[in-house]
């Protein structure tokens, strides 16, 4: 440790008590009163005997709060069975008058099921034998297909052609010379539907490759 006073309170406290001893032997000598040295001495007794209460007081509070943690625990399980104990009771006697009784809710019915993301990122790929891929991204909750549906370029409405759970589809029906194709791929879960973006598709001009279609 250093020969001056630390900045930290507690190190402080130490670091006077190491030199008390000889500041009361040499006052004279280092040009202070016996008085003064006694005064901090009693000061630094003091602050010293408090701060070991206050370590005292910080554990026997840990330990307080420890016990009152474990105590609430053991008294909320019990709670806990006693309110599965009214709920069997409820259910038993199919009295919904229990539960006013009681002054508890009734069992919350299930969350309604949120609705599928809408298709995105679709991509294509026209492949060497004249049927087309179509990749894309999406998420929903269980239960959640994909209703594609296409539009040839002499048609004057979308005819749906495939559902599927997977977020790829080849469409193996594209009749000989078609020019251009166009396809929506919609997400469904029960009953939310949810559209993606239009897809269109000049047949003849992907050699195979992959290409990101048009929102």
């Amino acid at each position: 440790m250093g020969r001056n006073l630390p900045p930290q309170r507690s190190a402080a406290l130490d670091w006077t008590t190491e030199r008390l001893a000889a500041w009361t032997a040499n006052a004279t000598q280092i040009g202070l009163t016996s008085q003064a040295v006694l005064a901090v001495a009693s000061a630094i007794s003091s602050a010293t005997n408090l701060r070991s209460a206050a370590g005292t007081a910080r554990a026997n509070s840990k330990s307080a709060t420890l016990a009152y943690h474990n105590a609430a625990d053991q008294a909320l399980e019990l709670v806990r069975d006693l309110i599965l104990e009214v709920k069997a009771f409820a259910a038993s006697t199919d009295d919904p008058q229990v539960y006013v009784l009681a002054d508890l809710s009734p069992k919350d019915g299930p969350s309604p099921t949120p609705a599928p993301e809408a298709p995105s990122n679709v991509v294509f790929t026209l492949l060497p034998n004249g049927s087309l891929e179509l990749k894309w991204k999406g998420k929903g909750p269980q239960g959640t297909f994909y209703i594609i549906k296409r539009r040839l370029a002499s048609e004057s409405a979308f005819s749906m052609i495939a559902t599927t759970t997977d977020k790829s589809f080849t469409d193996n029906a594209i009749p000989f010379g078609t020019d251009s194709v166009l396809y929506q791929i919609l997400a469904r879960q029960t009953d939310k539907v949810v559209q993606g973006p239009l897809v269109p598709v000049q047949m003849g001009t992907g050699n195979g490759q992959q290409a990101h279609a048009a929102a």
